[in-house]
């Protein structure tokens, strides 16, 4: 195995996401990918071994940050409720890979004393969150979860094709379960062209090939692209034709 193979040895391993433990969640108005915690330490038990063992974590600073002022009403009844704080933690994260140990810092936070639109409200559970949240933090540095990081989980086709393939990896019948989704394949395919064949324009005949190659190299399906390929070059001529007539 030469360097870069092994510098990317746990990488590889564990930068797929099981899209079982996944949700999408709002975090500041802005739609994200949230993991579960519980399964990162599963995943990351899987390739060191137990917690306390093959890997761990030392808390080695814990406080409270006082973040912006907030206030109630308006005008001359605008009045000072104090300032939110924010729990923070940072830990010192361990791990044993190949018959050496690893080690690296992180932190983790959580609003712990903000406004909402019940009021001041206080999170009991930010100092577990924050925790959490240095874990998963720590654990992604060493490529966990990394197509979550790197936003592929936005991509809604990335996502089919990975739940495709953990269908596959959990299924009790590996073979009927390829087998089905080759059914889907050629099904998906054949729809594509029977719906090209039934474009009115170029214009969209050519949007209708571009968003299914992108379904397809989604799915690193190179033969399917390249029969909805000659498709689009066997139905050009005839638009090109009637716009020259």
């Amino acid at each position: 195995m030469n360097n870069a193979s092994n510098n990317l040895a746990i990488w590889d391993q564990v930068e797929k996401t099981d899209t079982r433990f996944t949700k999408k969640a709002k975090v500041g108005g802005q739609e994200i990918t949230s993991l579960n915690g519980t399964a990162m330490i599963m995943k990351a038990t899987e390739v060191f071994g137990p917690v306390g063992i093959g890997f761990g974590w030392k808390v080695t600073e814990e406080r409270f940050d006082k973040g912006a002022e907030m206030f109630s009403g308006e005008g001359d009844k605008r009045v000072s409720l104090g300032f939110e704080l924010h729990h923070t933690v940072k830990i010192l994260f361990w791990f044993k890979h190949g018959g050496e140990r690893g080690e690296l810092e992180q932190y983790g936070c959580t609003p712990y004393l903000y406004k909402s639109k019940y009021g001041t409200t206080t999170d009991g559970e930010a100092p577990k969150k924050s925790l959490t949240d240095a874990i998963k933090k720590s654990l992604s540095m060493l490529g966990f979860s990394a197509d979550v990081f790197l936003g592929m989980h936005d991509d809604r086709d990335y996502v089919e094709q990975l739940k495709e393939e953990q269908a596959i990896e959990q299924a009790v019948d590996k073979e009927a379960e390829i087998a089905r989704q080759q059914e889907e394949r050629l099904a998906f395919i054949k729809s594509v062209i029977e719906t090209m064949q039934k474009a009115q324009s170029l214009q969209e005949l050519k949007k209708l090939h571009d968003h299914a190659v992108r379904q397809l190299n989604a799915r690193k399906d190179e033969n399917a692209v390249k029969r909805v390929a000659k498709e689009l070059k066997d139905l050009t001529p005839k638009f090109r034709q009637e716009a020259a007539a």
